[in-house]
């Protein structure tokens, strides 16, 4: 799933009242998906190939560690930049990618449904409240433990990299949930071509008028 912001271009017909300022949206992609796996493998299977071939006392040992935050960086990336509601159409701005572009005649269904994210935040906060320093107080005493028991340094600090990079996967994973859960409702739109869109804004009953407005 990618999150990202919305921004809506008025077309002549379009009045001030019309518009609205702020939306976010989210959208299942299957080859960003894909590439996020196969980061996430590459990364693991290049962590553990640097950590069994390159000699303990040699510094290049803290490159298993760092290359294991390509995983949260990957993740934080595969998000959308922006969206625009334009005459005629929907224009999904990527990184590094091909936008996707919803025609006014590719949209089939129009819908709104309760935002489980903003049903579930708080749960999900207390979550992360109790977890994360869990998981990091956890990392620093191992990692203390280990100096304790004179293991190399560039070890232990390899050792405690990959646990701030799971510190930072966590993060990123809060971050997309966090955006999305002021929103008490979601717009969903379906198009012919399979693609599945969810908006999220205070006010969907105006994005339902722009949209079908625009799909007429």
């Amino acid at each position: 799933m990618e999150n990202g912001s919305i921004q809506l271009n008025p077309s002549p017909m379009d009045t001030p009242e019309s518009r609205i300022p702020k939306v976010q949206v989210s959208l299942f992609d299957f080859w960003a998906l894909i590439i996020t796996v196969f980061v996430s493998i590459i990364s693991f299977i290049t962590s553990l190939l640097v950590w069994a071939y390159i000699p303990e006392d040699s510094f290049l040992i803290i490159f298993s560690g760092f290359v294991i935050f390509l995983i949260p960086l990957i993740f934080f990336l595969n998000r959308l930049n922006t969206v625009e509601v334009m005459s005629g159409k929907i224009t999904i701005k990527r990184p590094l990618r091909k936008p996707v572009v919803v025609e006014k005649e590719d949209i089939r269904q129009i819908s709104v449904t309760r935002n489980e994210n903003h049903s579930l935040r708080w749960l999900i906060r207390l979550f992360y409240v109790i977890f994360l320093p869990f998981y990091l107080g956890e990392g620093i005493i191992k990692a203390l433990r280990n100096l304790e028991r004179s293991f190399p340094d560039y070890i232990v600090l390899s050792l405690f990299l990959v646990r701030l990079a799971g510190v930072a996967f966590f993060l990123v994973l809060y971050y997309n949930v966090e955006i999305l859960a002021p929103y008490q409702q979601t717009l969903k739109i379906t198009t012919n071509s399979n693609l599945n869109l969810q908006f999220f804004t205070e006010e969907p009953e105006k994005l339902v008028t722009i949209l079908k407005n625009e799909t007429k």
